[in-house]
């Protein structure tokens, strides 16, 4: 296996720091007279500003609420070791399907009153669970280099297995997740009958790429400079990277679909403002605003409607791109969490 820096393990697309200093909006920390405080535990970096400008800064403006904002929204070790010493924890967590998964497993989250919510718009009931409300979705896709591929390059997980057709360095993500799907899709599984994963198939086909691939590290600097010729990566990564001249191609063959979801841990705090915030995040209005600032698909029916034909065939999760895509099952690695996480550490650091 090739080495690229150090494997850095993020949610998704939301690339950010993982420190845990906290952040006030306006500053001060002090709880405000209208409507108290809320921690939010996020990524940080661009991905803040965005969710910020488009429904927290909006959210506090309407509520008196004042946010305060941290970097471990993906860091499920430390949640544990908060909530195992009876500390309070963040009251609003944001987390996609794999986190999502390890908190489940590690029986970190407060079970939502739905009493206090109305999920009615929400597109996709079945994303709605004991924990959490799906908030948008995204994708990691599969992506070459069209510079390395100018007769066309791999537009299947099967083809960028084909290291003698498209030579080159491929590039996964550090994490397990999403990357034993594609592995198995291209060992000719079918997407419909991905679950529940054939984990030792899967693992062997990946040691069959394992040579000429990378797992994690700095994959943006990698594929904007040529040194990775295809691969999995965050739809919105890819995007930023084509922004920049990478001449950089995506397919929806065998997408990876995630769901970002709210959750509020055990020991919050503020559970009554987090319910507030969930709401606030699922108004048409923050939906919009979340799709024109991230470019990823919103969750609720009504926003949904109003996109063209054109918009949703571009997009994670809807009926243009579902068809060839597939959701990662939280649930399955809910159950499976420990024998993947352990097998997965074994096979990169081998």
């Amino acid at each position: 296996m090739l080495a690229l820096g150090t494997a850095v393990v993020v949610a998704g697309a939301l690339a950010g720091c993982t420190s845990s200093e906290v952040s006030g909006g306006g500053g001060g920390g002090a709880e405000t007279e209208e409507g108290g405080t809320l921690l939010y535990s996020g990524f940080g970096g661009s991905y803040e500003e965005s969710i910020r400008a488009a429904v927290f800064d909006p959210f506090s403006e309407e509520t008196g609420i004042e946010i305060l904002y941290d970097t471990d929204g993906s860091n499920v070790a430390k949640l544990a070791e908060t909530i195992a010493a009876g500390a309070t924890t963040p009251d609003l967590v944001d987390t996609e399907s794999r986190t999502l998964a390890q908190f489940m497993a590690g029986d970190l989250l407060q079970p939502l009153d739905m009493d206090e919510l109305d999920v009615s718009d929400v597109a996709s009931q079945d994303t709605i669970n004991e924990y959490s409300v799906p908030w948008y979705q995204f994708s990691r896709n599969l992506f070459w280099n069209a510079d390395a591929f100018p007769d066309g390059g791999p537009e299947t997980w099967a083809e960028v297995w084909d290291v003698e057709k498209y030579p080159g360095t491929r590039s996964f993500p550090t994490y397990p997740t999403g990357v034993l799907e594609v592995a198995l899709l291209a060992d000719g599984v079918a997407v419909d009958d991905l679950y529940p994963l054939d984990i030792d198939r899967a693992f062997a086909k990946l040691e069959e790429i394992k040579p000429n691939a990378l797992f994690g590290g700095q994959e943006d600097v990698a594929i904007a400079q040529g040194e990775v010729v295809a691969g999995l990566y965050t739809l919105g990564r890819i995007r930023d990277i084509q922004s920049g001249g990478a001449n950089i191609e995506y397919s929806w063959n065998g997408a990876v679909v995630s769901v970002q979801s709210l959750t509020i841990p055990k020991n919050a705090a503020n559970p009554d403002q987090a319910y507030e915030a969930i709401q606030f995040a699922l108004e048409p209005d923050q939906q919009r605003a979340v799709l024109d600032a991230l470019k990823y698909t919103p969750s609720v029916t009504t926003v949904l409607d109003e996109l063209t034909a054109e918009e949703r065939a571009d997009l994670p999760g809807t009926p243009e791109t579902n068809e060839v895509s597939f959701y990662i099952d939280g649930d399955w690695y809910a159950e499976n969490w420990d024998e993947v996480s352990a097998r997965w550490q074994e096979f990169v650091n081998s």
